[in-house]
């Protein structure tokens, strides 16, 4: 069974439309001359008794639906019928856990904007940035606002049923398009409608077209990191000490991010996978950095087992979702399909018609690429098909480089320049070892790179650091970033100049969001890098 289905609480609507219906009684009840006055009081109390009834009820049956947008604590929950998907019936309900946290004070990244920011520490003072400018805050009028990516933790947290909010609500997700049509420069669809064809049932291609798909890791995040007791109470952290579970879970979302359905991602055991046995059976397995592509029609899925599989590898694997016997969504991957790169981590997928394998940027600096996997005409996969025709030469040179990192699952192709578009992250300081801020990294910015869609592949342009504004809705922390933000997903809707780019990306290693920027705004940003020049060549102090 799928653990969304139907709402399990009443269907409650919102207090607009309570107050709505109100108001009409109370007409009513005026216009009618043969009314006494003691019946219309009596009936004014018993309609206030029942809307305050309705309101306690509404506390005490709240069950996560669907994800809604950062201001917005109303959530949609469309009943679509098989076929076109035309017929669509609102049931509203509020999810107190569907909107975005706030944090203590020392958990944002502490811009001078920030006037509750403490001292500008050492690592940042002194450190080196893109081309020695101080890192923005990323708005503006092509910057959209940001949506939460919102799950029902019911499943496995227990915290919830005590009024907390979950251990974690998702990390770094990873939302990508499920538009069919061809690209304006391809010649078939990045996604084949008989891949999906669980949802085009449901949905109608039409209605999927605009519609969107997630992956997001669920384990052991960092939404409680050194607060106090009172903190924890205030914040309504979760009481639950230990992670209760690390898995993937899939969601299928509607044009406006809210989420449609949701399932655990399983593993067929229907080979051996690393150190696991073959079973033949489905299973919810360990899966971290979960992130979505495409390649060859199909939706992959890429992801890390460290325990299993090893630390330095990325497994990848075409995604499967069907429908079980009850109609309920189901995704799974084969183990048999898996394809693994080495050796990186958080290594970008480039996936293109004109290549007959895919490709992975395994390093951003020096620009490194890897050939890997199987043929594009060929539909099986073996353990062994990982290839390496550009080797990773350069970083078996004794040579200085910068400490970006990579961060988006999937590039992106940029015809009009033929480039494609990442974006990667720096964490200050570099070390992840024990500190007073997180877990590991910490003090994170972002950039936004293309490289030479062929070989030999090199850095092309690159813009200046930044980081996503803050969800706090505090005036100063509103004007700040968090300390750890992880973009790891990016997808272009339409064009590469008057289109928009998706971005998703985590926030303190707690929960996710979405939101769009105007490929005009990234055009802008990206400055050109001189032929041959690495990110090395362009990292300063602050001027």
């Amino acid at each position: 069974m799928s653990r969304l289905g139907k709402p399990r609480g009443k269907h409650i609507h919102g207090s607009s439309n309570r107050l709505y219906s109100y108001s009409h009684v109370v007409m009513l009840v005026a216009g009618i001359g043969f009314m006494s006055i003691s019946g219309f009081l009596y009936f004014q109390i018993a309609i206030t008794r029942s809307l305050i009834m309705a309101d306690n009820d509404l506390k005490d049956k709240v069950t996560p639906i669907m994800a809604s947008g950062a201001q917005n604590k109303r959530l949609n929950d469309v009943d679509v019928s098989e076929g076109s998907g035309s017929n669509a019936k609102e049931v509203v309900q509020e999810d107190p856990n569907c909107t975005f946290r706030e944090y203590v004070d020392r958990r944002y990244y502490g811009l001078s904007s920030n006037s509750k920011a403490e001292p500008e520490p050492d690592f940042l003072k002194n450190g080196l940035y893109i081309r020695g400018k101080e890192p923005i805050i990323l708005s503006g009028s092509g910057v959209a606002s940001a949506n939460k990516v919102c799950l029902d933790h019911s499943a496995w947290d227990d915290g919830i049923k005590r009024g907390k909010r979950p251990f974690v609500d998702s990390q770094n997700p990873s939302v990508m398009s499920l538009r069919l049509t061809a690209e304006s420069h391809g010649t078939r669809p990045r996604l084949e409608k008989d891949r999906v064809q669980a949802l085009v049932n449901k949905y109608g291609e039409n209605r999927l077209e605009r519609m969107f798909i997630a992956s997001v890791t669920v384990g052991n995040g960092q939404c409680r990191w050194g607060e106090s007791e009172d903190e924890i109470e205030k914040f309504r952290i979760s009481d639950v000490e230990k992670a209760p579970t690390v898995h993937g879970e899939l969601l299928v979302l509607d044009e406006n991010f809210n989420r449609l359905e949701q399932t655990s991602i399983k593993l067929l055991s229907d080979s051996k996978w690393g150190r696991m046995k073959q079973s033949n059976k489905k299973q919810i397995v360990e899966l971290d950095d979960t992130r979505l592509f495409f390649y060859d029609g199909s939706l992959w899925l890429f992801y890390r087992n460290g325990k299993n599989l090893g630390y330095t590898e990325q497994a990848h694997n075409p995604l499967y979702i069907e429908r079980d016997e009850n109609g309920n969504i189901e995704a799974y991957i084969k183990a048999s399909e898996m394809v693994k790169v080495c050796c990186g981590r958080n290594m970008a997928v480039i996936a293109s018609e004109r290549k007959s394998q895919m490709m992975a940027l395994t390093w951003v600096d020096p620009v490194t690429v890897v050939a890997f996997g199987p043929e594009s005409s060929k539909r099986r996969l073996s353990l062994d098909s990982t290839t390496d025709r550009f080797p990773h030469r350069k970083l078996r040179e004794k040579i200085k480089k910068s400490d970006i990192h990579g961060t988006n699952g999937y590039m992106v192709y940029l015809p009009s320049s033929d480039e494609f578009l990442g974006i990667a992250h720096f964490h200050r300081p570099e070390g992840r070892g024990n500190n007073p801020y997180a877990r590991h990294g910490h003090h994170y910015t972002h950039t936004f790179f293309t490289i030479s869609s062929d070989e030999p592949f090199r850095l092309t342009r690159i813009s200046n650091e930044f980081l996503f504004r803050s969800q706090s809705k505090q005036p100063d922390l509103r004007d700040d970033g968090d300390i750890i933000q992880f973009a790891g997903s990016i997808d272009l809707v339409g064009d590469d100049k008057g289109g928009k780019l998706l971005i998703s990306y985590g926030i303190n290693d707690c929960e996710g969001a979405t939101l769009f920027v105007d490929m005009s705004t990234i055009q802008n940003m990206l400055e050109a890098v001189h032929e041959g020049d690495e990110v090395i060549s362009l990292m300063k102090k602050k001027i």
